[in-house]
């Protein structure tokens, strides 16, 4: 956000004249809230915003949830208001998350980013008319910043200098292959890269693999240079836009920072997911390590497990991230119900026949060890 907002607000010393100064203004210039329940919804959403904010800076991003979890947290911390769009097939709990820590929610019904009407779409025109609106006002300090996450570099490089470092510290040097599925590209770009480059320099090797949800085109952009999944004919489609029940991961589109990965040779190859294997390792997960996880952090699991006994070696170090918790995925990935409706088998109905769709070594034949999974 540095460079894109109104300095932070600092309440150190300051007896509160100028906040209440700057509340008054907004008063007199009409973008207090008080506008009619008819109003055009991303007007009200501006508005709303502009109320929040204790500085005129405003964040605004598109995201599944997660990443706007993150910004609304920083944001509310600076005194900066924070402006969230959303899909409408994303978990309930995120949605009150978010509402919890001040965030403006603006719910959107799922699209292709090619439908101007799709979240990440409509998040950049609100930036757009905020500041179009009151950015030449310099009086009342009034400026939008979209965080644009899926085409900012700004992730990729996060990932380079922060999260691949403290991977390859925390494996002593020793990273095997580094699996995981993608939301933004940010991620596995970023840590691929860092972690070849490392292994590059002491003569080693590091596999980058990435785990696709199904219904998402990222897999056959990896193995065949094609951007495109037959889950995504129009009659196909179910009410997820990717055909799958993960949340924030899996794409029908290659997005700048996934690009990075792509174009620099990071990425070795790709491995499909199904929502049934995701299901039965987050259960897994909760019987026999204790990780409450939710669906794109069981999907990188048992991905990583899947490519570890195909394509490694014993005594490899295959590395992945559990990146979500299963608290945010209460009514959805965590829901019998949900479960079902998708066509799915819920793990609790019938324990033999889960065990029996589990790897053999989860399902505790000693003969088949479990790889080394960091």
């Amino acid at each position: 956000m540095r460079g894109l907002l109104p300095p932070p607000l600092s309440l150190s010393g300051a007896d509160g004249r100028d906040l209440q100064q700057r509340e008054i203004e907004l008063s007199r210039n009409g973008n207090q809230c008080d506008h009619p329940a008819d109003e055009d919804p991303i007007l009200s959403t501006i508005h709303i915003a502009l109320q929040k904010s204790k500085t005129g800076g405003i964040v605004v991003e598109g995201t599944s949830g997660s990443t706007g979890i993150s910004l609304a947290t920083l944001a509310t911390q600076r005194g900066h208001s924070t402006i969230i769009v959303m899909p409408d097939d994303q978990s309930k709990e995120k949605q009150t998350i978010l509402r919890c820590l001040g965030a403006v929610l603006h719910v959107v019904p799922t699209a292709a980013i090619s439908n101007p009407n799709q979240y990440v779409n409509v998040a950049r025109k609100i930036a757009e008319e905020i500041n179009k609106i009151y950015g030449k006002d310099e009086k009342n300090f009034v400026k939008a910043a979209f965080m644009n996450q899926f085409e900012n570099e700004a992730n990729y490089n996060a990932h380079t200098t922060t999260t691949g470092p403290e991977i390859w510290r925390q494996t002593n040097h020793k990273v095997d292959a580094f699996c995981m599925s993608s939301g933004t590209g940010g991620t596995i770009s970023g840590v691929g890269q860092y972690l070849k480059d490392r292994c590059r320099r002491r003569g080693r090797q590091c596999k980058i693999v990435l785990i696709d949800p199904p219904g998402s085109a990222l897999l056959n952009k990896v193995k065949f240079n094609i951007a495109y999944a037959s889950e995504q004919k129009e009659r196909g489609l179910r009410r997820h836009r990717y055909d799958t029940i993960a949340e924030g991961i899996g794409l029908d589109r290659i997005t700048h920072n996934f690009a990075l990965g792509i174009d620099n040779n990071v990425l070795d190859d790709a491995i499909r997911v199904t929502d049934q294997e995701s299901v039965d390792m987050a259960h897994w997960l909760i019987k026999e390590e204790g990780l409450f996880v939710g669906s794109s952090s069981a999907m990188n699991v048992f991905g990583a497990f899947k490519f570890a006994k195909e394509s490694m070696r014993p005594g490899s170090c295959v590395v992945t991230v559990v990146c979500d918790g299963g608290q945010r995925h209460l009514t959805r990935f965590w829901s019998r119900d949900f479960i079902k409706g998708w066509g799915l088998e819920w793990p609790g109905d019938d324990f033999d026949k889960w065990i029996s769709r589990l790897p053999a070594s989860f399902s505790g034949n000693k003969g088949d060890a479990i790889p080394y999974l960091a």
